[in-house]
């Protein structure tokens, strides 16, 4: 999997049998008896990694500097929750054009790359796990999680930690790939903030093809990137 989505990019995961890991439940286990699941078996692998965590959500500083985000997001009336992740090169700045907020308070959605750690129940795309009708099947929802942790995790962040080799590197591959132009500018602006302009005007022209008459701002925004 390589994450190089601004929207949303999907970690493949194994697709699973057990109805813990991502059916809705009418009588499901409330939030709190998920949460004391997740201190129990979860926060701690994401602290032992490296991460610092505020609430339900985690993040990592690297030198770049990178930041990584765990952001585990609940939906209690419907008995799951989702772990999502993001990635963000803070020299990019804000991903709605703002101001970047600062890394003890990003969220998954105020990152770049953006992606999620997939249950697989339901397809192979699925990112909701269960809360389940009990304790036992809230932890083992959980416990599922904490062993695909490692897996996917890596899958993500790693393609996404090295500054600037890894990253200039990612943006030399994104010209082989099939992204949106929208992707394309972010791996070209990686391109300026490596230092390499030449890769950012190449990025940046293979992605023009792409843009529709009305994305006006985005062809713009490539074209400056050619001057």
């Amino acid at each position: 999997m390589k994450a190089h989505d601004i929207s949303t990019a999907r970690v493949t995961g194994a697709v699973g049998t057990n109805k813990v890991r991502c059916c809705l439940y009418a009588d499901a286990m409330d939030r709190k008896t998920v949460g004391a699941q997740l201190r129990k078996q979860f926060f701690p692998l994401l602290v032992e990694a490296g991460f610092t965590r505020k609430g339900d959500v985690l993040h990592r500083e690297l030198p770049g500097p990178v930041v990584h985000v765990v952001d585990v997001q609940h939906r209690p009336r419907s008995g799951v929750f989702q772990v999502n992740l993001g990635a963000h090169l803070l020299a990019l700045g804000d991903v709605a054009g703002g101001t970047v907020p600062p890394t003890a308070q990003m969220r998954d959605y105020d990152c770049a790359w953006r992606g999620s750690i997939i249950s697989g129940f339901r397809n192979s795309s699925d990112s909701e796990f269960a809360y389940g009708s009990t304790e036992d099947e809230a932890a083992e929802s959980v416990a599922f999680l904490a062993s695909e942790w490692q897996r996917q995790s890596s899958l993500f962040f790693d393609p996404l930690s090295s500054y600037p080799d890894g990253f200039h590197a990612r943006a030399e591959q994104a010209l082989d790939e099939d992204l949106h132009p929208a992707h394309l500018r972010v791996w070209a602006n990686v391109a300026v903030i490596v230092g390499d302009s030449e890769l950012s005007k190449r990025i940046a022209a293979a992605a023009l093809p792409r843009v529709t008459e009305r994305a006006t701002a985005l062809r713009d925004s490539l074209e400056a990137l050619l001057a």
